[in-house]
């Protein structure tokens, strides 16, 4: 009889979801082998020695629980001691019972005998069972063995109960966890299922690949999207990735895979996924990680030209310097004591040493202005005077004409240093890419908050879709390759300009009409604007 009740109730118990559930189980089973008019199912926190009374049932009326704390009760001494009480007469051998914790007491009938058992776990009392009759001595001994085997049921159940709930707690802060991985991932992230279906993408795929919830359809395989609907880079994306998805599909992952973009402006993707299996080894879709490596690899071909090209540019320097420091150690082996010789070696080993450094120079600079670690040290400066320098010291090699428009007096607090690096550049292709005998003009105006440089020629000229592109890293006008240089002049130079808070821009009317190059620069301190100086050659 014990063994049908304890297999029938874990059957009932095992479908239980929650207390309220194993109560309502445990309740309709007692029912079935004893008086249950009365029937409370409570648990026991050891932690603050209270009792939580679950669910309790009164004539066929099932109430809330409340709690209480440890008392003089057979409840409470059936927890402290562990072992089952009978109670034949309550009213002979106990206090009276308050079962409805939220009533007065006036309005409660006291029950006449009852059974109280503990659920336990191992040794640990986890709660009670209490079946209570309004009838004096209701219950026997066989009474009291059923309610235990209830009871023992019970407490498995609970300890399944409270590993799910875990189980569950754990599921909820594993997810937050994950979710929050996702959402700051600058990776772009696909999950799709066994049939090719996206069945989730973090923040960072929905932004390369230009989406909103509108345009997305979770649950259909990826070629059968609305593609119509989605942005250009979007479609072209999608299509790149159905074959990834189909391998995925068959078991096969993919590490390290780059996928270029040929459609308009060319486009690279770095690409890993990696198959989802279930437990028995069963491909179950996948997930796929990309990002978007144009800008790195536009900067990988960038450097290589740059070491090409700088390669190329320091032989000349570097085969000079050896050929007259063996050709000086010659002569000085042989006697040479002509100073004149002597030096006109040395000179020549000096200047092409100057040339060199000045190239190391400019890729350092170049790395630095890459890596944002160019170093500015802005000190008062006169650009008047400076741009006076700047062009006496070119004029005597020009071979063209160098007319300067200048305000006596402007002042600022910039990197003069920097500052001539700009125009040297500015003024060195000006005069390289001008005829012979014509007139390249540097001017400065100033306002109230900033002074304007303009350096104009009468050379090769630029057209609108070269105007547009002239600042970025290695580009060269087509008429400008012609001539030696790794075009990384004006990309520095509007790096400089641009950490000093100026802005540079260029201005021309087509190929064979001359160029103007110009650049702002804000003014920190006071200046005076006298009337403009002509500096002509």
């Amino acid at each position: 009889m014990r063994l049908e009740l304890v297999s029938r109730l874990g059957s009932l118990a095992a479908g239980a979801r929650n207390l309220g559930e194993l109560f309502r189980a445990l309740h309709e089973e007692t029912e079935r082998v004893m008086d249950a008019t009365v029937f409370l199912f409570a648990l026991y926190d050891e932690a603050s020695e209270t009792v939580q009374v679950v669910r309790q049932m009164d004539r066929g009326v099932e109430h809330s629980g409340g709690s209480f704390p440890l008392g003089k009760g057979f409840t409470s001494e059936v927890i402290r001691t562990g072992a089952p009480r009978l109670v034949r007469r309550w009213s002979a051998e106990g206090p009276p019972v308050r079962l409805l914790y939220g009533t007065e007491a006036g309005d409660l009938v006291t029950p006449q005998s009852g059974v109280v058992v503990p659920i336990l776990s191992g040794d640990r009392v986890l709660g009670v069972l209490s079946a209570q009759s309004y009838r004096p001595e209701a219950y026997e001994e066989a009474d009291l063995l059923s309610l235990s085997a209830i009871a023992a049921q019970a407490g498995i159940t609970i300890q399944r109960l409270r590993v799910t709930e875990q189980m569950a707690v754990e599921h909820e802060r594993h997810a937050s966890e994950l979710e929050a991985v996702l959402a700051t991932m600058n990776d772009a992230l696909l999950i799709v299922d066994a049939r090719g279906a996206i069945v989730r993408l973090n923040r960072a795929a929905r932004e390369l690949l230009c989406l909103d919830s509108a345009s997305l359809v979770f649950g259909q395989p990826l070629e059968q999207q609305r593609l119509e609907r989605w942005p250009v880079t979007a479609r072209e994306i999608a299509a790149a990735l159905v074959p990834v998805i189909d391998a995925l599909r068959s078991g096969a992952s993919h590490a390290g895979m780059e996928i270029e973009l040929g459609s308009g402006q060319l486009r690279v993707l770095s690409l890993g996924a990696s198959v989802l299996r279930s437990p028995k080894g069963v491909p179950q879709g996948g997930v796929i990680v990309f990002r978007d490596i144009t800008g790195q690899r536009e900067l990988e071909r960038l450097r290589e030209d740059i070491f090409a090209m700088a390669w190329h540019d320091m032989k000349t320097p570097i085969t000079v310097i050896r050929g007259h420091a063996e050709l000086l150690l010659r002569r000085l082996s042989c006697g040479e004591r002509d100073p004149k010789v002597l030096e006109s070696d040395a000179a020549l080993i000096v200047e092409h040493t100057d040339h060199l450094s000045k190239l190391l120079t400019t890729l350092f600079d170049i790395s630095s202005l890459e890596a944002g670690l160019l170093s500015i040290s802005p000190r008062p400066t006169d650009l008047g005077a400076l741009t006076r320098d700047v062009t006496r010291g070119m004029r005597a090699t020009a071979r063209r004409n160098i007319e300067v428009l200048a305000h006596q007096g402007v002042v600022g607090r910039w990197d003069e240093q920097r500052i001539r690096q700009v125009l040297t550049n500015l003024l060195s292709n000006a005069l390289k890419y001008s005829p012979e005998g014509s007139t390249v003009t540097v001017s400065l105006t100033a306002d109230e908050r900033s002074v304007t440089v303009r350096v104009s020629d009468e050379g090769i000229g630029l057209d609108d879709i070269e105007l547009a592109q002239l600042f970025r890293r290695g580009y060269r006008a087509e008429p400008a390759r012609k001539l030696a240089g790794a075009g990384l002049g004006l990309y520095f130079c509007n790096g400089i300009v641009t950490a000093h808070g100026g802005r540079m821009w260029a201005e021309s009317f087509g190929h064979g009409r001359g160029s103007t190059f110009c650049f702002t620069l804000p003014l920190r301190e006071e200046h005076g604007a006298d009337r403009p100086v002509e500096d002509r050659a």
